[in-house]
């Protein structure tokens, strides 16, 4: 079954993948590579990881989330309603599992420690790693949900390193 959302899943991809260089400059075509191409294999390791783990997240935080927008038709709210009430309780929708978030904020780290280990031409960052790929994939369902996060859970430190 398919994640249930209340927003257009292209403004979720866009924004996401665009978010970052707002906090940290992206160099257009550095780091940015697609999933097929000649990627380190650290990185595709990681990746094969990501997304069992995500498949996994998904198919808990799918149904909790099914229920969660039940719940709020059973307080008599038509269907509409019911999805536009849940999404104002939790604004990342069925990606506000906490199961969803720990992986994304634990991969998303991951990806930084590879890249922190490779020469620069392989590095790989960390948004395109976590979504880009996913939709490279043609994995649907599990972009679905992350498109869901209004926002990466992740900020910088003092010292400007993801944390």
């Amino acid at each position: 079954m398919a994640v249930i959302t209340y927003f257009e899943v292209e403004d979720g991809k866009r924004r996401l993948l665009e978010q970052p260089g707002d906090v940290v400059a992206r160099i257009p075509g550095k780091m940015a590579r697609e999933l097929d191409d000649a990627v380190s294999p650290a990185h595709r390791a990681l990746f094969d990881e990501y997304l069992g783990d995500l498949q996994t997240a998904h198919d808990i935080a799918e149904p909790w989330w099914a229920r969660t927008i039940e719940a709020q038709r059973a307080r008599g709210l038509d269907e509409d309603d019911a999805l536009e009430a849940a999404f104002t309780r939790r604004a990342a929708g069925a990606a506000s599992h906490p199961k969803v978030v720990w992986i994304v904020r634990s991969y998303w780290l991951q990806c930084e420690e590879v890249n922190g280990a490779l020469p620069p031409e392989q590095r790989v960052y960390p948004e395109v790693f976590l979504l880009k790929w996913l939709i490279d994939a043609g994995k649907d369902d599990l972009v679905t949900l992350i498109a869901c996060m209004p926002y990466w859970p992740m900020g910088l430190d003092a010292d400007g390193n993801w944390v």
